[in-house]
């Protein structure tokens, strides 16, 4: 069940609807997420029919959705497909089942050979136990000055693949420590080197530790990580106020309208948020924009040819579950007073479910920015209007990385998908205290020196969206506008011009020299007889320079290219396939488009990699500050004007 929060006092519009919802718990939509009742009762149901044991852990349940031409069909009020995919780990093998929760029946249950489901809590925690009382591991501590293990704290990693034939067909965990003794902040500020181990996740056994040279450390400088820094002067709060109220309105679980934006919010265990039927009122015709977007995938990989850090090549949707690992939103820090907020419910790994408080915020807000505005010299007066958008935002926080992530509306039909990174950087413990000393060049080939003794090593980011747009319908195509130099004679001597190509099959672009890509419907029109599109509006385009031949990128192959387009297929939801958890071979998006079917007049999807490279800096200790980056999906011959006119007031006429 979805249940809102609002923390503003002029909000009483939306109580109404929080009182109602509160009636019951749902299903109101198709799309709606699995609620307590029904999660509860696919676990019920297959422990009953014996195929699962009541130990058994569940890396994933979720709703099994409808076709999309059936949800587009669908209107309030009709019956509800209700459908359940759940994978389940058991006697170290992995199951998929499928559930009708109407018929209250199993369709389906499946062993799946050769993969590896996602990471579970209960033997996260398991391995670390293990590791850290092996008389081995506890022995290096010693030599490094540790009287016993709990002066370290360790954290399990995936175990990615790098062809290690000794731990082929294990599931295992790689596991570096951390001192916890000087009471640092943050408590990954100081990792105990050249020591890690290798942890057999399902049998507990260590099977690997690598004790190699310490890096001896003094005790850390006056104030060096012992808290946040003191505060500077005052700041004097900075508020969004509604004086006459909200202009969202909210119905069932989270079906949203703003302005002239209407869509669907649901969750998910490995996505996170889901934005589904995202539609514009315009001039009272709802026209499709999108049929659903979300996060498809995270790769993060460190650039450290240490052994300790060449293995941390993070999938953290594929590995943990980006609604996982979803943390609740804190009122007045990561959302104005004014927002909405949403609790999530999700299954836990014992396929029970619990509720995550404030795990979703709704809010809108002014730029600060005109969203247009003319100065008529013979009025000598400007006239214009202020910019508003609207934000669903939501925080997942990995490890030591929290990744804020939101989809942002504007009134002129702007959609921007936008990641901001934060938490703290993970660092290497070094031991120069500054570039003056003589083994400064060395510990920072690889990483900046952000604090004495402390080296944060370089690394990439990769967050791929699938986004199925379907500009005014399914039927779209992929329209690549290149900008051709050309030469001419007269004043000037040269000029560019328009080319534009309609491509014809599945695949993987990487534009550049400013060149766009629009997805545009070629059966309809607008007013001027140009056919309706949205450009893909990119601000960030680093692509994976890593070798085509390492185990790291084959596995997340995705990030070599900034948008990939496929052929509409329910089953293709994950960019680096179902089960990348220390996948060996390429899944995803290069199996995808292997087919090159074609898109030309098709239902597409569009999957764009938001990438950049983290040079790591001082200003990212003792916490990274939360580094933006961002893709927006711009409409172009879609409307016959600015649609944010109808809110504004008109453009003055000057005379000429």
């Amino acid at each position: 069940m979805v249940r809102l929060v609002q923390a503003f006092c002029c909000a009483l519009l939306l109580f109404a609807w929080q009182a109602n919802a509160q009636e019951q718990d749902g299903p109101f939509h198709p799309l709606d997420a699995l609620t307590a009742a029904e999660i509860t009762a696919v676990k019920e149901l297959l422990v009953a029919s014996g195929r699962v044991t009541a130990e058994a852990q569940f890396a994933n349940l979720t709703l099994d959705q409808p076709a999309k031409e059936a949800v587009r069909r669908w209107r309030e009020g009709e019956a509800l497909e209700r459908k359940a995919f759940v994978v389940v780990q058991q006697d170290r093998q992995t199951y998929e089942a499928r559930v009708d929760l109407a018929k209250r029946e199993i369709v389906s249950f499946a062993r799946i050979e050769g993969v590896e489901a996602s990471i579970l809590n209960d033997e996260w925690r398991a391995a670390r136990d293990a590791f850290m009382a092996d008389p081995r591991f506890v022995a290096a501590l010693k030599r490094r000055g540790f009287s016993d293990a709990k002066q370290v704290f360790c954290t399990p990693n995936p175990g990615a693949y790098f062809a290690e034939g000794a731990y082929a067909g294990r599931r295992i965990f790689r596991i570096p420590c951390f001192d916890r003794g000087r009471k640092l902040h943050p408590l990954v500020a100081r990792p105990v080197e050249n020591l890690h181990g290798i942890v057999d996740a399902e049998t507990r056994e260590v099977l690997s530790i690598m004790d190699g040279d310490q890096v001896v450390l003094p005790d850390p400088p006056p104030g060096y990580g012992t808290s946040l820094p003191k505060p500077g002067p005052r700041q004097n709060p900075v508020v969004i106020a509604l004086p006459n109220g909200p202009n969202i309105s909210i119905r069932n679980n989270l079906e949203v309208a703003w302005l002239n934006w209407r869509f669907h919010v649901s969750s998910d265990r490995r996505a996170g948020v889901i934005l589904s039927l995202v539609d514009f009122v315009d001039a009272a015709k709802v026209r499709p924009v999108a049929y659903q977007m979300h996060v498809s995938e995270m790769f993060v990989p460190y650039m450290d040819p240490d052994p300790n850090w060449a293995a941390r090549v993070f999938l953290d949707a594929g590995e943990f579950g980006l609604g996982y690992l979803m943390s609740s939103l804190e009122p007045g820090i990561d959302c104005p007073d004014t927002a909405v907020f949403a609790d999530f419910t999700f299954p836990g790994d014992d396929g029970d479910p619990y509720d995550l408080p404030r795990a979703l915020c709704i809010f809108e807000r002014p730029t600060g920015d005109p969203a247009w505005r003319h100065y008529s010299s013979s009025q000598e007066k400007v006239t214009g209007v202020a910019q508003v958008e609207l934000v669903v935002r939501s925080a997942t926080t990995v490890g030591n990385y929290d990744y804020v992530i939101d989809y942002v509306f504007t009134p002129q039909g702007n959609i921007t998908l936008r990641v901001g990174a934060t938490g703290y950087d993970a660092v290497k413990s070094v031991s120069s205290a500054s570039m003056d000393d003589p083994t400064a060049r060395t510990d920072t080939e690889y990483g900046s020196l952000i604090a004495p003794y402390t080296v944060a090593p370089f690394h990439d980011h990769y967050i791929n969206f699938r986004i199925d747009l379907d500009v005014d319908g399914p039927e779209n195509a992929v329209a690549l506008d290149q900008f051709i130099p050309e030469k001419i004679q007269s004043a000037r001597k040269s000029i560019w011009k328009l080319q534009t190509q309609i491509e014809k099959s599945e695949g993987a672009l990487s534009p550049h020299h400013g060149a766009n890509i629009r997805i545009v419907n070629q059966k309809t029109f607008n007013r001027l007889r140009q056919n309706p599109g949205y450009w893909i509006s990119t601000h960030h385009q680093a692509t994976s320079i890593l070798d085509g031949g390492d185990w790291a990128q084959k596995r997340a192959a995705f990030s070599a290219a900034t948008h990939w387009f496929t052929r509409y297929n329910p089953a293709e939801r994950w960019a680096a396939g179902d089960y990348p958890n220390q996948s060996s071979i390429k899944l995803g998006l290069p199996d995808y488009v292997a087919g090159e079917e074609t898109i030309e007049n098709q239902d597409i999807v569009l999957w764009y990699t938001l990438g950049f490279r983290h040079v790591t800096r001082p200003e990212d200790f003792p916490i990274l500050p939360t580094f933006w980056h961002d893709v927006t999906l711009r409409p172009a011959f879609f409307f016959d004007m600015d649609p944010s006119m109808t809110f504004n007031p008109g453009i003055p006429e000057e005379p000429q």
